[in-house]
């Protein structure tokens, strides 16, 4: 899987494992230890006026979750949202980006291979099928991706009444006062904009620097 994401867009191959398949690994272990405290039944108090009795809160799966995964992070942008689906009892539909060819067919072999692909799949394509994807009739809809297809997927969402979770792309600020601890600055900014190299969600996309702060910050990134 790591060989994969380094034919897309040379990641080193240890990152990937650190950014993505060790998380991966770590959400499916949680979400197994956690599985009754997050699906089982919660009872809650009963007013008296409806005594005797006992009130609960049933969770209940939506259906068919669709995922539009992201290229930047093509496995832990698509398949930690399927692990959090399929806890909860969801069927699962995922449309990795094409811009990742190698690790959409990657997932799509072990997909296919390992699960149970009655109820989740794996749809791979261009602009053509992301477009089909999204005028199907889902129950809800993950999607990881720039402002502007965002608001096409949910602009259809809101269409078809389907609700979806949406994280999107932005310009990221990073303020650096006068009361700042200098060291922990320069190691969150560097490390939000370099790694992956600076193709992250919230990798800051400009630094507003006191004047008095500014040659210590620049002198401190170099």
């Amino acid at each position: 899987m790591a060989e994969a994401v380094f034919k897309d867009f040379g990641r080193a191959k240890e990152l990937t494992y650190l950014y993505e398949l060790d998380p991966i690994k770590a959400e499916c272990q949680w979400d197994i230890d956690h599985l009754n405290e997050l699906c089982g039944d919660k009872i809650v108090e009963t007013e008296l006026m409806l005594g005797p009795g006992t009130t609960l809160i049933r969770y209940e799966p939506f259906g068919v979750v669709g995922i539009f995964g992201a290229w930047n992070y093509p496995y832990q942008l698509t398949l930690k949202p399927m692990v959090q689906a399929i806890t909860c009892g969801n069927a699962v539909l995922m449309k990795p980006s094409e811009i990742s060819p190698c690790s959409s067919a990657v997932m799509k072999k072990f997909v296919d291979k390992y699960l149970d692909t009655s109820t989740i799949q794996v749809c791979e394509g261009g602009i053509d099928v992301a477009v089909a994807f999204n005028n199907l009739k889902l129950d809800y809809i993950c999607f990881t991706g720039s402002t502007f297809v965002g608001k096409i997927v949910a602009e259809t969402a809101a269409k078809n009444m389907i609700p979806c979770i949406m994280e999107l792309g932005g310009k990221c600020p990073a303020i650096i006062d006068t009361g700042v601890d200098m060291e922990t600055a320069l190691v969150k900014v560097t490390t939000g904009k370099f790694s992956n190299s600076g193709q992250t969600c919230v990798a800051p996309d400009y630094v507003l620097c006191h004047q008095s702060k500014l040659k210590e910050f620049t002198e401190g990134v170099k």
